[in-house]
């Protein structure tokens, strides 16, 4: 018996903040499986199903659901339910599905020994479109996935590795997840250590910039600080050559071939895009090239890692004078595939450097006047950068190699932060324009 009234679901879905479907017909929908929490005080049905669109690719969600007069109700509208999820994860428990079984993890770190008040406080979190978030006790943060994924989820992967396998601790610390296993097997949810009073990078950064006259000391020294965790989060992540999804692999001249190659393709389709708008964009091409055919001459050196994979200021928070780093997830827009797959962490600090710029460009939409703000916080992160890296077996060999590289993957996300910003905000396409524009010559 499945736990859904499947005749309502695509109304009930298309009602759901979290559903990204919205915009497309609903052929068809299905319950790929199931389990059934019956344990706690709030009894409720874990549910997989999948929509299938007229157009388009079928996607999976996770509906946590109870029955009700409607049909259908979403279960974690119930304190009690979410105590029970909650309650399923730290208890390590196992229940059978209809075609597999749910596992509940928690990890055996010292973070995970924290005690919690009885009975444990819930508060929702609102700020989320794609995920479900929940703090209990103001200590430990629940996200249960909406949108599934087969496969091995990156964040819960690279959390679990960071938590159990390293010292590195410049993190909201993973402490246990929510696994179904089974033919459509999928992470459904994960708990972290809950940061009180944090702000985002993002915002910590403009709240800088706003302010009048160049940034201080006291700020550079801050982004100095923010590249040296970036150096010891690679350095963590490079530090057990014993996992086969973790040790580090040396940079082949192929590898470099294949990423110039990559950087030239996106250039050809970027251009065919924004060119007829950006005139000058067209006739920079040869010079753009010339940064993307270098990166495959560079004489190979460093390593491949295991990385961050989608780092700007918005991925990292400002806590008790503090940086920390988090949500390993990737970006959304690649395959769990392509998210594990290892690559230069210099990809990882071209994304820095390009959040800078998206800030200056920020307040500079404001209104707030011109000032020296960004390229002395991109100068401040590098030098940290390289200060905590210093001598890492990852870095190229030599400071030519390591611009020409850094250069390429910094051109390598302009290309796609034109891209997004003609779909999706063309008003803002003008800011990765810009900075294409202003790319030197490759010396």
């Amino acid at each position: 018996m499945t736990p859904v009234d499947l005749t309502r679901l695509p109304d009930y879905l298309k009602q759901q903040r979290w559903f990204s479907g919205k915009a497309w017909p609903i052929k068809a929908v299905s319950v790929l499986d199931h389990a059934t929490l019956d344990f706690g005080p709030c009894a409720f049905s874990l549910a997989i199903v999948e929509v299938v669109y007229e157009l388009g690719h079928p996607e999976r969600y996770l509906l946590p659901v109870k029955p009700s007069a409607e049909g259908i109700q979403d279960a974690l509208e119930d304190v009690d339910c979410l105590r029970t999820l909650f309650q399923l994860i730290r208890e390590q428990r196992q229940l059978p599905s209809a075609s597999g079984s749910v596992h509940g993890e928690w990890l055996p770190t010292p973070e995970g020994l924290l005690p919690l008040p009885e009975p444990l406080p819930v508060r929702r979190l609102m700020v989320e479109q794609s995920n479900t978030s929940v703090v209990f006790g103001e200590k430990v943060i629940l996200k249960i996935i909406r949108k599934l994924e087969a496969g091995v989820n990156p964040e819960h992967e690279m959390g679990r590795f960071l938590a159990t396998r390293t010292s590195f601790r410049a993190t909201p610390t993973l402490l246990g997840a929510l696994r179904l296993e089974g033919p459509a097997g999928a992470t459904l949810a994960l708990v972290h250590r809950f940061v009180p009073n944090a702000v985002d990078g993002w915002k910590y950064t403009l709240e800088r910039y706003r302010r009048p006259g160049a940034v201080d000391a006291s700020f550079l020294g801050e982004m100095k600080e923010l590249g040296r965790r970036l150096g010891e989060l690679h350095r963590a992540l490079s530090s057990d050559s014993s996992d086969p999804d973790f040790s580090p692999e040396p940079v082949l001249q192929e590898d470099l071939q294949r990423w110039s190659a990559s950087i030239m393709g996106e250039l050809g389709v970027t251009l065919a895009d924004a060119g007829r708008l950006h005139v000058d964009l067209e006739r920079q091409r040869e010079r753009l090239l010339a940064h993307a055919r270098r990166l495959a001459h560079v004489a190979p050196s460093g390593q491949k890692l295991r990385i961050h994979g989608d780092l700007h200021l918005g991925q990292v928070l400002r806590a008790e004078g503090q940086w920390l780093i988090f949500d390993f997830e990737g970006e959304p827009a690649r395959t769990f595939t392509q998210r594990r797959e290892k690559y230069s962490p210099l990809r990882d600090v071209a994304g820095m450097l390009r959040s800078f710029d998206y800030a200056e460009a920020t307040v500079l939409l404001e209104g707030n006047p011109p000032m020296p703000r960004m390229a002395p916080s991109r100068d401040a992160f590098i030098s940290g950068y390289r200060e905590a890296a210093r001598g890492a077996a990852f870095l190229p060999a030599d400071d030519e190699a390591f611009w020409g590289m850094l250069r390429a993957f910094e051109l390598e996300k302009l290309l796609y932060e034109v891209r997004y910003e003609l779909q999706n905000r063309p008003d803002w396409v003008r800011i990765p324009v810009q900075a294409l524009l202003r790319m030197e010559e490759p010396k």
